[in-house]
């Protein structure tokens, strides 16, 4: 079954929004620090690749190690969500993120490579379950004409962690080993799951009756159109912006002979911007398109085209500092509303079922992006094959919009 959050009898309206938006800002905090830990590497592969004596396409797989987890086994556990709740599953995986983080940086800290991949894989399906069931507890504590603006504020959550990650980690790196960065992870995930806890607890979640098994709920998600075009959209969403958060820190450094640190500060940009365009990408989907979603997608693969296609051309650092916000800004459009998207087409007793399936849409996505780019830069030699790439995902991105349907 699956929980959803309503008001306990008696309670004033005043009490339930608050607490509706203490349940907002609990999940919201617990997310940024877990998906920050995502991203943690990407800074400082550099380090890396000279601390393991490794290849940067090696290296690169520290990195997709995690999203890769989640892509596979969001599937099966997400379903598990709305059998076990949302709460609990949360609480669980957050602990495992806690106990992965602390592995992950006894690894890093001794150079035990495998360990390191395997610690990022245990984290992935973590963060997965915390990410998908999070949505789903934000989503039904909100109503139906503020939900898109609650999901899209939710999903701040990431770029706020990938954005403090891409800085914090550099500057782990000079004054200690980068490891280090992971047991800042631990420490602040078991805070924040702390404080998720304490503010769902005046939430009365109400049971729902979840029909049939984890495979027909499924077969039932899929059968929606509305959900498969909302999946094809997020794998193109996540390819691009996990491909431009991988490798710009090294892009940077290697094509501009910049610092690590400044590099990483510049690439942070491009999550950072996020905060604001997940968040409004929402509120003009609610407010004033009423509650249609299709043209903010819409616009956010027409911009993000060509502005990834003019980042492989620049070669001024500044260009490419304007260029990364706005291509942080309209990539990120898509992501908070593609979740109320995907669950408004389905019955509330599979909907963390299809956010589970979204989740392993968009998070494939994240996963063989930076893998591909990586592939292509070895055997080119260049970063132009790897953004031809990017450019690719940015024109099936739009073509999907174009012809999905409106919720």
């Amino acid at each position: 079954m699956t929980t959803e959050a309503v008001s306990r009898p008696g309670t004033t309206g005043f009490l339930a929004q608050r607490r509706a938006v203490g349940c907002l800002f609990g999940a919201w905090l617990l997310s940024v620090f877990s998906q920050g830990y995502i991203i943690v590497p990407a800074s400082v592969l550099p380090v890396i690749t000279t601390e393991f004596g490794i290849t940067s396409s090696r290296a690169v797989w520290i990195v997709s190690a995690t999203p890769g987890a989640w892509a596979l086994t969001n599937f099966a556990l997400g379903s598990g969500i709305d059998r076990i709740g949302d709460v609990r599953a949360i609480l669980v995986a957050g602990l495992t993120v806690v106990v992965a983080s602390i592995l992950g940086w006894w690894a890093g800290a001794h150079h035990r490579f495998w360990v390191l991949i395997l610690s990022r894989l245990v984290a992935g399906a973590g963060i997965g379950i915390v990410w998908t069931a999070s949505a789903n507890v934000v989503g039904q504590a909100f109503t139906g004409d503020t939900r898109g603006t609650a999901l899209g504020l939710f999903t701040t959550s990431a770029p706020a962690g990938f954005a403090l990650a891409q800085v914090v980690t550099p500057l782990v790196a000079e004054t200690d080993t980068w490891a280090a960065t992971f047991l800042l992870v631990a420490g602040c995930v078991l805070v924040s799951l702390g404080l998720f806890w304490y503010s769902v607890r005046d939430l009365q979640l109400q049971a729902t009756d979840t029909p049939g098994n984890a495979l027909q709920n499924v077969r039932q998600a899929l059968g929606s159109r509305t959900v498969r075009f909302g999946c094809a959209m997020a794998f193109a969403a996540y390819s691009l912006y996990l491909f431009i958060n991988s490798w710009m820190p090294t892009y940077l450094a290697e094509q501009f002979t910049i610092s690590l640190a400044l590099s990483g500060l510049l690439s942070a940009l491009f999550p950072a911007v996020g905060i604001v365009s997940r968040a409004s990408g929402g509120y003009v989907s609610d407010r004033l398109l009423g509650q249609r979603r299709i043209p903010v997608l819409r616009v956010s693969f027409l911009v993000a085209l060509p502005v990834t296609a003019l980042v492989a051309y620049t070669t001024s650092v500044r260009v490419i500092a304007a260029l990364l916000v706005v291509a942080g800004f309209v990539i990120q459009l898509t992501f908070g509303i593609v979740y109320s998207y995907v669950q408004e087409s389905v019955a509330p007793g599979i909907s963390g079922t299809a956010l589970s399936v979204l989740g392993t849409a968009g998070i494939s996505g994240a996963f063989t992006a930076p893998l591909v780019a990586g592939a292509l830069i070895d055997a080119t030699g260049t970063y132009l094959a790897a953004f031809g790439y990017a450019v690719g995902i940015a024109c099936l991105g739009l073509v999907l919009a174009w012809f999905a349907p409106e919720t």
